[in-house]
């Protein structure tokens, strides 16, 4: 082999899903509400994550509120909570809850080179559309990574949405790691605001109602009202 021949080397992935919002407006975890088959919804993003790698963590201020409902080979992360007045200390250390601060903890959980950051309350999630994601972006690096090209490495590939960026289903690489921490040591704790500041490739071949997430009852009813079943409220839990 010529000593000029390049190499091309598959990016390792690993999958962060984040479930620690308080899921207000819902009035009941979303990340327990029952899909079609019974099964939570968390459960069915961490399958369509375990489609995509090995090493699946899971971000969340409750873990033992879902263990029993998860595969044990899925890895949980414990996240200041947004209610305890136990995580006021974290808080003031800067951990406070939210996705970009779930989306830094998480990192310390991860060893491969780009991670796949899900929210938990995508219902029409599909494993086959992040696996053609996945396989345009390493075919997109490995173009992009011979000598001859001058782009930039991108840290992250998303899909544009409406309001800027569509940032809780897209891959990340670890090089963000330093840029993230400044940005939440800052005091800022807005996504778009810190997806301005790094390399983003965009990813248009995703259909909108992939990327739809359940806020409301409301939302859940257009979604999936005939498999619907009474879930406790979170007080209960």
């Amino acid at each position: 082999m010529s000593s000029s021949a390049i190499t091309s080397v598959t990016p390792t992935l690993s999958v962060m899903v984040l479930a620690g919002g308080r899921s207000s407006r819902m009035g009941k975890d979303k990340a327990l509400l029952p899909t079609e088959n019974g099964q939570p919804l968390l459960l069915k993003t961490v399958q369509v994550a375990q489609s995509l790698a090995t090493e699946v963590v899971i971000v969340t201020p409750w873990p033992e509120r879902y263990r029993d409902s998860i595969p044990d080979s899925v890895t949980f992360l414990k996240e200041p909570s947004p209610s305890d007045p136990a995580d006021l200390e974290l808080s003031a250390l800067g951990l406070s809850a939210g996705p970009l601060n779930g989306f830094s903890c998480g990192w310390h959980a991860i060893a491969s080179d780009w991670c796949l950051l899900l929210a938990c309350d995508l219902p029409y999630l599909d494993s086959a559309i992040m696996q053609r994601w996945w396989a345009w972006l390493t075919s997109y690096l490995d173009q992009t990574s011979h000598p001859a090209k001058k782009e930039p490495a991108p840290t992250a590939s998303l899909t544009p949405g409406p309001k800027g960026w569509e940032p809780l289903c897209g891959y990340y690489h670890r090089r963000c790691i330093p840029s993230l921490t400044q940005h939440l040591q800052s005091g800022q704790h807005s996504f778009q605001s810190w997806l301005s500041k790094i390399s983003v490739v965009p990813y248009q071949a995703v259909p909108e109602r992939m990327l739809f997430n359940c806020n409301t009852p409301t939302d859940w009813v257009a979604v999936n009202a005939p498999y619907s079943t009474p879930i406790p409220d979170l007080s209960e839990i």
